[in-house]
């Protein structure tokens, strides 16, 4: 998880370990819920929350009504989002626009607890001021 400003210029990050087997679509839906809680502990408000998981972002679209595990947290994430993080949003963005995401989950792989940084780590350092330009 990744937090930038309104100019897109990085502010914080924290990496997410966790050891489960689970759909893609369950995987990314804890993602957000985790995103989410952490943003609202946090206290900030008026977030765009970005994914590139297509069916995570239309079932927070559309509330399709899925009492399936997926549908669970999906609701959950709408419920925290609508009562905690007013004036956000979840949009949909390409993968390929997504690189300093997935540089940060394929580090965490290495990683066995939870990490914040304050500043930028090492493996995304380039693809932000890359990003900047």
């Amino acid at each position: 998880m990744c937090i930038r400003d309104e100019e897109g210029c990085y502010v914080l990050s924290k990496t997410l370990w966790l050891t489960l087997l689970c759909s893609v679509e369950v995987g990314e839906a804890l993602g957000l819920y985790h995103a989410m809680k952490w943003i609202n502990e946090l206290q900030l408000a008026n977030v765009d929350f970005e994914l590139d998981e297509k069916k995570v972002t239309d079932y927070y679209a559309r509330n399709r009504g899925d009492i399936a595990e997926f549908g669970i947290i999906m609701d959950d994430c709408m419920h925290l989002c609508q009562n905690s993080l007013t004036n956000s949003s979840v949009e949909f963005i390409r993968r390929q626009t997504n690189e300093v995401a997935h540089t940060l989950a394929r580090v965490t792989t290495y990683r066995v607890s939870f990490r914040s940084y304050i500043e930028i780590p090492h493996c995304i350092t380039d693809l932000i001021s890359y990003e900047m330009l």
